[in-house]
């Protein structure tokens, strides 16, 4: 669309409306109070989501997409796609013939790119991204402007999202679409993945005749000093343990006593990161 026939030009404020009321939504609905954003509707796949909001909408919709928001969509607006990352497709070419032109389409999957949404080239589209485990949409409003945040669409998306975003102290990183997929299983690892790692050492704590809620709050607690370490170290600075201090016999009696457990998997998992442990500390 051209540069002079471009309403979100100029910082110009659109409606929003989140497709997806969950906890991403939302978190983003009570993004939309804190920038002074107009908040037109919201829409979940059935009634029951809806009443099972955990924050209310000002106006909750549901069913048949184009039918439920068809209607609301006049003008251009602020459409964000937060449904999982396998639907987020099949929504939009449900919606897309309801939406005006002129209209800027996101969705906020980590691992997809805007290419998804490159249906019609009347329409600004990106992906937007917020690096954070959200389980609880206030927690997570208060961790926005902490948190990193991936952002990757057409130029004129990507800088009215970014100006969009400004007031509330959240600075998006642009991405390249096609590097995505490498950005996400990176934080899979780190955040997804680490709880199952937790999970890991709980289960060896278990067989060690450790009450499983002692288990958790006391690896928890460990894994936060070494994260609070690793906030301000190198991963090598930050490593601490018999691989940090080339304890070979301790990481082999590890390595016996893993051994005899029913789940060959503790091992595996201890195998691997201790190898990458003590590669680490080699290079």
């Amino acid at each position: 669309m051209p540069l002079n026939n471009n309403p979100i030009e100029g910082g110009a404020s659109l409606p929003w409306i989140i497709v997806g009321y969950g906890r991403v939504g939302q978190s983003l609905a009570l993004l939309a109070d804190q920038l002074n954003q107009p908040l037109t509707a919201t829409w979940n796949r059935t009634q029951q989501a809806c009443a099972e909001a955990a924050l209310p909408s000002p106006n909750p919709t549901y069913g048949k997409l184009s039918d439920a928001l068809g209607p609301l969509l006049s003008a251009p607006s602020l459409i964000w796609l937060t449904v999982v990352d396998d639907a987020i497709e099949t929504v939009f070419e449900d919606l897309e013939d309801s939406i005006p032109a002129g209209s800027v389409v996101v969705h906020t999957s980590g691992s997809q790119s805007s290419q998804v949404l490159a249906g019609r080239p009347d329409l600004f589209v990106a992906s937007l991204h917020p690096l954070q485990a959200i389980s609880d949409p206030r927690a997570a409003l208060k961790r926005f402007s902490r948190s990193f945040w991936s952002i990757e669409g057409d130029d004129q998306a990507v800088a009215f999202l970014c100006d969009l975003l400004a007031p509330a102290q959240i600075e998006p990183v642009r991405l390249e679409g096609s590097r995505k997929i490498l950005y996400h299983a990176s934080a899979v690892t780190a955040a997804n993945l680490l709880v199952s790692l937790i999970d890991s050492a709980m289960a060896v704590a278990g067989a060690a005749d450790i009450d499983a809620d002692q288990a958790r709050q006391m690896l928890v607690e460990l894994a936060n000093s070494s994260l609070e370490n690793l906030a301000f170290k190198s991963p090598r600075q930050a490593l601490t343990g018999p691989a940090a201090r080339g304890d070979l016999a301790t990481i082999e009696a590890h390595r016996k006593a893993l051994a005899e457990l029913d789940d060959q998997s503790l091992l595996d998992i201890y195998e691997l990161l201790t190898a990458r442990a003590l590669r680490g500390l080699s290079d």
